[in-house]
Order: C-alpha cells, then structure tokens, then sequence
C-alpha cells in the first residue's frame, strides 16, 4: 500500500514539503486517527472493539492512559487469568472498598476500579503479583503503525485501528493540508525585487542620482528613480523606460496573481469535495 504522504498527494495534487511540511502531515494523520475513531464509535457504540487496546498486566495501582476512554478494568481474582471485571466507584468511597465490614466492600471476585483527579487508574482490592494484577481495555489514543512506532506520514497502516477507515484517515489529512497550502496562496505574489514586493513601501534611493545596482533591483526604489529622471534630468526617454520597467513589473504581478487565484479556486473545489467524502462517511449531510 502507499504510504500515507503518497496518499495525500494524490488526493490534493500537493507536493508535501514546504505548505505543509510532512512533520504538519504527520500530525494531521494523527488528528484524523483520534477523528476517524471518536466518530465511528459514536456513529456505532458496537464499533468500541475496533479500536480497543489493552495495557500491561499491573501489580500496582496509579495506571495513567492519558485521558483514554475506558472499556472495561478487569482484577485477577487470585487464580491466574482468572479475569474478574471492576465495577466503577466514586474515589471518595475508596476507604469504603477496602473495609470489610462496609457494605461497599470490594472483594477480589467483586473488584472495583476509580479514577482519580489526576487521571490515574486504581483498583481495589489493591493488585500485587501475579495472580492479582489488573489490566484496562481503552480506546487507543496514541497512534501507532502496525509495527508498534509513533505514526509518521511515511507509513501505511494503523495499529488498533479499523483496517476498513484507514482510507477516512488519509482523507481526514488531505483535507488539512489543502487548508494549510490554501492559507500561503493569501500572501502577495512573489515577483521581482531582491528583497522586496510590489505592494511594500517606496523608499529613496542612497543619492540624487540614478541608484545603485542593488536598488535597481528593489522595486520599492523604481519610482523614485523614475521621478529623478522626470523632475531632475527631465529626460523624457530614460523616464519612459523606467515607467515601462515598472508597468512589465506589475504586469507580473498581476499574472502571478491570477495563477494564484485559479489555483486557489482549484483546490478549493478539492477541498470540498474530499469534506462531503469525509461527512458522508459518518452520516453527516453534506455543506451547502
């Protein structure tokens, strides 16, 4: 299969590289996962199971999934593999648990789990080692390529992932690209000048002269040179020459212009396009 960035152009007609760059390209791959994830399950709650990773066994309480939503917390009940499923708890009711003559006494056939403010996972009564540690089952929210690695727009596949939306993905990044290289079509055009454009402010030149060669190159100059030949040296050929220098400037300017509003209109049809793809994936109806 291509590899994602080879997916993206060929969605876009973009050349990844500057607008964006493929370290923007593998975030947005990164987004799309989280993306692509959170709708499928909320377009099918049955759908969870596709995207479920499970942690390491544990003996010890304080399990940090970054904010992952849980799918289940299951205890070993002394036996090993004899998997018992947590019941969730408040974390106020975590002296309760673990006394055994309250009625909220968890028992290692009964366990209940807790979620802390810090995000961090327990479980009562308390693991040790095996056969007591616990495990969680939760949504992946670190994307992975099939081979375990931090996703990178150089890969192909996706681990703990639905083989079946992987293409939802590169679409979801096509998408944010285009609005990436749409956002640097909104500079002025680039023409002439070594240093500056059409639209910056004009300055003088270094004498009452003509200029030196590098302003000759600075558009920024090219009036003032024209008003010493006009007021100055009140020669009306060399002032014709300069105006006409400045008029072939503009005129470049406007056709880059132009290349960049056809180029603009193109990849927003693109960009449409691809966004109704992505909706309608998910049931949404389409943008008029």
């Amino acid at each position: 299969m291509a590899t994602f960035q080879a997916q993206v152009e060929g969605l876009t007609s973009l050349s990844i590289g500057t607008s964006p760059s493929t370290a923007e390209l593998t975030q947005y791959l990164k987004d799309g996962v989280i993306d692509v994830t959170n709708k499928s399950i909320a377009m099918n709650p049955s759908n969870i199971k596709l995207f479920t990773r499970v942690s390491a066994e544990r003996s010890s309480n304080g399990l940090d999934i970054n904010g992952a939503k849980i799918v289940s917390v299951v205890r070993e009940a002394g036996i090993d593999n004899d998997w018992r499923n947590c019941k969730e708890v408040s974390p106020h009711l975590q002296s309760r648990v673990t006394d055994i003559g309250s009625l909220h006494f968890a028992s290692k056939f009964n366990p209940v789990y807790s979620i802390f403010d810090n995000g961090q996972i327990s479980v009562y009564p308390e693991p040790g080692a095996d056969p007591n540690t616990f495990k969680v089952y939760y949504v992946n929210n670190v994307p992975e390529d099939k081979g375990g690695d931090a996703l990178l727009h150089s890969h192909s596949d996706i681990k703990y992932f639905d083989d079946s939306k992987v293409y939802l993905v590169a679409i979801y990044a096509a998408i944010k690209s285009l609005e990436n290289h749409l956002g640097s079509l909104n500079a002025a055009p680039k023409v002439g000048g070594a240093s500056e454009e059409l639209t910056d402010t004009m300055t003088a030149t270094t004498s009452d002269t003509y200029g030196t060669d590098a302003e000759f190159r600075d558009f920024s100059t090219w009036f003032t040179t024209a008003g010493e030949f006009i007021e100055d040296e009140e020669d009306e050929e060399l002032a014709m020459l300069q105006i006409n220098k400045i008029n072939s400037y503009v005129q470049a300017y406007q056709a880059q212009n132009q290349a960049n509003v056809s180029a603009h209109s193109h990849l927003q049809l693109r960009h449409a396009i691809l966004s109704r793809q992505y909706d309608s994936a998910f049931g949404a109806k389409p943008k008029e």
